[in-house]
């Protein structure tokens, strides 16, 4: 039985972000009907995966590579962590950890766009790390820091939890109005301009890896007794998610910066502070 569970894990951890490929290019054909486009097919981002490893690898710094397989190898073993049922907070500070390793990419190149893509991408850090943080948080005291302790299902518990994981999902889709990182309009593609070939083909994968954490976290929200339901539950679940941060990506203009930052820190930890502080008062009251 442990043998079949360890080849499970091991699929889930291969498929996680094969799926957050899939829903890549999902996200890029609702968009273009939105905008009475045509869109690529919804397999793009696996054929641009193809062509970025096919081509000639170019690097102005050879810590780039040392940073991009960093930050592949820290976001897999979050989500391998997460997955196993491993520590919530574990996972979440080596998730981070990748996170960072991105940023070291872009300072590492000598080129403005990638040193302001890396400052900006530090900012879009400071402002969902500490709502992410927050969230992992209050799963775990309103049920187990434990991903295989966790059970039951948190929607009715901790709406307003989920409801603030939606912002942070914008900035790490890259999506209006927190698109500020990558801002193609303005700087190209931030912290990965100076990235190409199969160097931008690992760093797309690792955020693949990252996306599929978070989205991971959001399953935990929907739980039933029976497999198969519990299953397609959380996969709803996720790509309702992933619809609500299509639509605000069609309806919203970029923030600056520091509005950013400021809906993250206010809005962002005001939603999962008032639903903890719902439920001190509702388990007080039930004492």
């Amino acid at each position: 039985m442990e043998v079949i569970t360890y080849i499970l894990q091991l699929l889930i951890i291969i498929l996680a972000p094969l799926a957050v490929g899939l829903g890549a290019g999902i996200d890029r054909k609702i968009t273009a009907r939105m905008q009475n486009r045509l869109g690529p097919p919804v397999v793009q981002p696996f054929y641009d995966i193809g062509k970025l490893l096919a081509k000639r690898p170019m690097l102005l710094s050879r810590l780039q590579v040392v940073f991009a397989g960093a930050a592949l190898l820290f976001h897999a073993a979050a989500l391998a962590l997460f997955v196993a049922g491993g520590d919530l907070i574990v996972a979440f500070f080596v998730s981070g950890t990748g996170s960072i390793c991105l940023v070291m990419g872009a300072f590492s190149a000598r080129s403005p766009y990638s040193y302001i893509g890396g400052q900006r991408e530090l900012l879009a850090i400071l402002a969902y790390e500490p709502v992410l943080f927050l969230v992992v948080l209050a799963i775990g005291l309103e049920t187990s820091f434990l991903v295989s302790g966790i059970g039951g299902g948190l929607l009715i518990a901790l709406p307003l939890v989920l409801l603030a994981l939606i912002p942070v999902l914008v900035i790490l889709l890259e999506k209006s109005p927190f698109d500020v990182p990558t801002a193609h309009q303005e700087i190209m593609s931030g912290p990965y301009v100076e990235y190409s070939g199969p160097y931008l083909a690992i760093m797309e994968v690792a955020r693949w890896f990252q996306l599929a954490f978070v989205f991971g976290l959001v399953t935990l929200f929907f739980w039933s007794a029976d497999p198969v339901v519990s299953a397609g539950g959380k996969l709803a679940l996720a790509f309702a998610v992933l619809f609500v941060t299509i639509i605000i990506d069609n309806i919203t203009a970029r923030l600056t910066r520091g509005r950013m930052v400021r809906f993250m820190l206010t809005v962002g930890v005001g939603l999962v502070a008032i639903n903890l502080l719902v439920l001190f008062v509702i388990g007080q009251g039930a004492i």
